[in-house]
């Protein structure tokens, strides 16, 4: 393979004689779609010479020149083409280097351009140079030469320790460019900092880092994102992808500091359809340095890695961030695809972490199937790949066994990361040039079926297995062959195979609700291929009558049945009791319930069409996983000794129907049930006004089906022997209406207003928007954080008027609906002595629409439209609670405003419901879950601005609040987290 840096050292003999000689061969820095940044180094003082050409003969050409003299030379080429190669050449004529197909840049492709885009991981670099890691760090890199071949490459991600022992400018030299010439002369080069790098960065040392004079990163968002100011944390853009590079070991790592709130902006200012993080500290790893506990060497685990977990994760997560890419542990590990897993590795659970279909799999599409990234349905937006690429010149021991992570390694090699439109793929190469992992994750649903194909994109006979299907509502048919990547259907969805038809899927994920479940209903004559789940829903412990448990069974009973320990283990949320489970068949013979023991029932198989008592901790489904049945079922039921009662359970992912399954095993058709009792008894949900059961015979509840997975009760007649009850495929429906659960619920153009506020030196605006895109809860994309308010001794600003969570908003937008009635919670930072006006500054609302300002603690409601509000600050004010902006095409009703007038929100660490505002009179709040029962009932203090309520023995997620005051009641959805 050709050596670059040879050449080039030949190179610096023979053009001595002009005066200078170039020392560190030219690379690339901070790409645009409209330029690039070089530097080089020479050994004397002299002028900056480029010229470029998008023809490699230089036919004709352009010059970029500075001429001041300097040795180290930083030349920014601007107005060129997007994602154009452009050759170069240094010195007049190229007399310092001449051009060579091998010195070339590419800019930029234009914003959310989709084409293929290929970049290089490189992770720990700093050995490159040393006798005894030489040798690999070359087989490494080689590797890669032979990968990549001739294609061009899109950029090199440096994940930190690009240097070794102090970072200084020659370990720079030996490491990065004389080990990597091929590429940094043609490749962009952009880095992390990591703790070699920045170990001596600012510290007083004589020892100087190199870190900051080496690289060149945007600090004015000139590469796209939001400014940040400074190199040491940025963000860029690249076709589809945003880059956002953090600096893990020199900044503050805490909620709310300069770098996390930067992040926040950009991150919600983006819009590109890929978003990739890039620090060293890896918030998971078990490699030579460890996430938790004890590093592998013995000592603690650095701080770096817990905050960047703790911290910074939550917020990326909560924005949508696809894969974060780290260094430091000397390691090649990678995780499942997950989100909102933030403690240690004892504490992630797949049911709880894992996203998606796939996202407790291998992440390969020949595997498990590529990780799945839905925009719909209850986790659109969600899931995180977290990398660790540190071992391209160095490796250490790990135990590599950290639970979120699918794989780790000890092996020299780099990362490969490739974009193509909504499909990323990253590999890990090792040094013998052998793909050792890889995983991918694709963008989709690719075809959404909502009462009919949306866009007319039907997946029939054409989808491939790189492709998700999601069925929102309506019945979804498969008509010919298809295979997906994955298959999802809502609870109001129902999927059909047609006969002789194969739908294949990695995997099938099926969905239920309190009220509604899912349907996949395959012909006795079609193939269904892939691993399915079916989340069924089951009642919380404790809220029903009957001790709040449901009766329940496996819907996926094809082949052998998934045995207790591996339901029990991923159904973390049934309720227990030490190894108790509250998860029981029925024993007639003893007339008992009798809840499996996790060592004792380990290897006890759930059985196809038998059925269980369980209950949850929460209300939340426990999953079922096995293979869908398409034929006969059949189980045994028996006159016991102590009863003749048999729970048993509907089999299919389908519904059936009751009185097809009386017919079959009645007096008519099996005769396998007792004459008196030729029925169907369920669990009963208070759906009939019958006492505790459900009774289904052919003059009660007919026409009622039963749901998938829904346990119920038979009674026998003591004949027929084993598998004498059966289920039969001509029993199953689509369409259902019963599932006997006790404690259902009942139940673009845009308009702009900024607010301004003055006092006698400063001024500070906020915005709010009206749109059919919005909503009056959070809107990614549309509502943005302000950067420093919350600091700011004088600012303005606003809080989400749904879900709120505290977040200080600069911009906040709603829809259009919310423009007749909305009130929103304004914030508001003044210090003591400071007179302040409040007005509006620009409005294109409708002349009708009443604007007024609440001032709940002088009880005044200002008119803005024709108003400015003036008060005098008594003493420093700060927060949300005091003012409130109410939208009315009336005039306001202060009565109903007692309630309204105040800003309902959660926080956390610690976990509180607080009721910001002026209270008047007798206050009552009562919290719901969104089963609607009530889980928190607390009278507020009257009189008091700020009530907080813990909530901490509450499960995330999203809860109802009922604030009565003196008669008046006011509804709120909030969610704890």
């Amino acid at each position: 393979m050709k050596k670059n840096y040879v050449l080039l050292l030949s190179l610096f003999i023979a053009l001595s004689s002009f005066g200078q000689t170039i020392t560190r061969i030219p690379y690339l820095q901070k790409g645009t779609e409209t330029g690039v940044t070089i530097k080089w180094r020479t050994d004397i003082n002299d002028v900056s010479v480029v010229e470029y050409s998008t023809d490699e003969t230089f036919a004709t050409y352009s010059t970029t020149s500075d001429a001041s003299p300097k040795v180290d030379h930083e030349l920014d080429i601007t107005g060129l083409a997007s994602g154009t190669v452009y050759y170069y050449r240094i010195g007049t004529g190229g007399s310092l280097l001449a051009q060579n197909t091998d010195l070339y840049f590419k800019t930029h492709p234009s914003l959310g351009s989709t084409d293929a885009y290929t970049f290089w991981i490189l992770g720990g670099i700093g050995k490159a140079h040393h006798s005894s890691n030489a040798a690999k760090a070359i087989e490494v890199r080689d590797a890669f030469y032979s990968y990549i071949g001739n294609n061009k490459l899109d950029g090199i991600m440096l994940t930190g320790d690009n240097a070794d022992s102090h970072g200084t400018d020659i370990q720079y030299q030996q490491s990065l460019f004389d080990t990597y010439s091929d590429k940094v002369q043609n490749s962009i080069v952009w880095s992390t900092i990591g703790n070699i790098d920045g170990k001596y960065i600012n510290s007083g040392s004589s020892i100087v880092g190199a870190y900051y004079d080496i690289f060149s990163f945007p600090t004015a968002g000139e590469s796209g994102g939001v400014a940040s100011g400074t190199e040491s944390y940025y963000s860029f853009d690249y076709g589809n992808i945003h880059f956002i590079v953090l600096n893990s070991f020199e900044e503050d790592r805490s909620v709310g500091a300069a770098m996390y709130n930067w992040a926040l902006n950009d991150i919600q200012n983006t819009t590109q359809q890929w978003i990739i993080g890039l620090w060293h500290h890896p918030p998971y790893s078990k490699g030579w340095h460890t996430s938790e506990g004890l590093q592998y060497a013995g000592d603690p685990a650095e701080i770096e890695l817990i905050e960047m977990r703790e911290n910074i994760i939550p917020m990326l997560e909560a924005n949508g961030i696809d894969l974060v890419i780290a260094g430091h542990s000397e390691s090649y590990e990678r995780s499942y695809f997950i989100n909102g897993h933030y403690g240690e590795s004892a504490s992630f659970d797949f049911a709880t972490h894992a996203v998606g279909p796939n996202g407790d799999g291998d992440g390969k599409p020949n595997g498990d199937g590529a990780y799945s990234k839905s925009s719909v349905g209850e986790n659109a937006g969600l899931g995180t790949v977290y990398s660790v690429n540190a071992t391209a010149s160095r490796i250490a021991n790990g135990t590599f066994d950290h639970n979120a992570m699918y794989y780790g390694v000890k092996q020299y090699g780099t990362g490969v990361l490739e974009i193509d439109g909504n499909n990323l793929s990253m590999k890990f190469l090792n040094r013998y040039g052998v793909i050792e992992d890889s995983f991918a994750i694709h963008k989709g649903p690719d075809y959404v079926y909502d009462n009919g194909w949306q866009d007319g994109n039907d997946p029939n006979g054409v989808a491939t297995d790189l492709e998700d299907l999601v069925v929102v509502s309506g019945d979804a048919n498969i008509s010919a062959s298809t295979t997906f990547n994955t298959v999802t259907v809502n609870p109001e969805g129902n999927l059909i195979v047609d006969p002789s038809v194969t739908l294949t899927a990695k995997s099938i994920i099926l969905e239920s609700d309190s009220d509604s479940y899912s349907s996949l209903l395959p012909s006795s004559t079609s193939t269904i291929v892939g691993r399915a789940r079916y989340k069924r829903f089951v009642n919380q412990i404790g809220t029903a009558a009957g001790s709040g448990n449901d009766l329940v069974s496996s819907p996926l009973t094809e082949g052998t049945m998934e045995v207790f320990s591996d339901f029990a283990n991923w159904n973390k949320n049934i309720a227990a009791l030490n190894n108790i489970r509250a998860f029981a068949p029925y024993n007639n013979v003893s007339g008992d319930y009798e809840n499996y023991d996790i060592v004792v029932n380990e290897t006890t198989p759930l059985e196809a069409g038998k059925g269980y008592r369980a209950a949850t901790l929460d209300g939340s489904p426990v999953v079922f996983t096995g293979n869908v049945n398409v034929g006969n079922v059949n189980t045994t039921i028996t006159a016991g000794s102590a009863s003749s009662w048999n729970l048993v359970g509907n089999p299919y992912t389908s519904y059936i129907d009751a009185q097809a399954f009386i017919s079959e095993n009645g007096s008519l058709g099996n005769d396998v049930l007792d004459s008196n009792y030729n029925a169907v008894y369920g669990y009963n949900s208070g759906t009939d006004g019958s006492s505790i059961w459900t009774i289904i015979n052919n003059v009660q509840n007919v026409g009622k089906t039963i749901a998938p997975g829904q346990g119920f009760y038979v009674y026998s007649n003591g004949t027929g022997g084993a598998g004498n009850l059966a289920f039969t495929p001509t029993m199953r429906t689509t369409s259902g209406n019963d599932d006997f659960i006790l404690g259902r619920s009942s139940s673009n153009s845009i308009s702009h207003l900024n607010l301004k506020i003055n006092n006698s030196s400063s001024s500070y605006n906020t915005d709010f928007y009206f749109s059919e895109d919005c909503s009056s809860g959070l809107d990614i994309g549309y509502d943005a954080g302000s950067l420093d308010a919350s600091n700011s001794n004088f600012s303005l600003y606003s809080h989400l008027v749904a879900d709120n969570t505290g977040v200080d908003l600069a911009i906040q937008c709603l829809s259009f609906d919310d423009m007749e009635s909305v009130v929103v919670p304004l914030g508001i930072n003044a210090s003591s002595g400071d007179n302040v006006s409040i007005s509006i500054n620009e409005s294109d609302l409708s002349d009708d629409i009443n604007i007024y300002l609440e001032d709940n603690s002088d009880n005044t409601f200002t008119l803005l439209n024709t108003n400015t509000y003036n008060f005098a600050v008594i003493e420093d004010l700060e927060g949300t609670g005091r003012f409130f902006l109410h939208f009315s095409p009336s005039t306001l009703s202060i009565d109903t405003n007692i309630v309204n007038g105040l800003d309902i929100y959660t926080s956390t660490n610690p976990d509180y419901l607080n009721v910001k505002g002026k209270l008047v009179g007798t206050a009552q709040l009562d919290l719901y879950d969104v089963q609607g029962r009530l889980v928190l009932s607390r009278e507020l203090e009257s009189g008091s601005s700020t009530n907080s309520i813990s909530v901490e023995s509450l499960q995330s997620g999203v809860y109802v609040v009922k604030l009565n005051i003196s008669g008046i009641t006011r509804t709120e959805k909030v969610i704890i987290n």
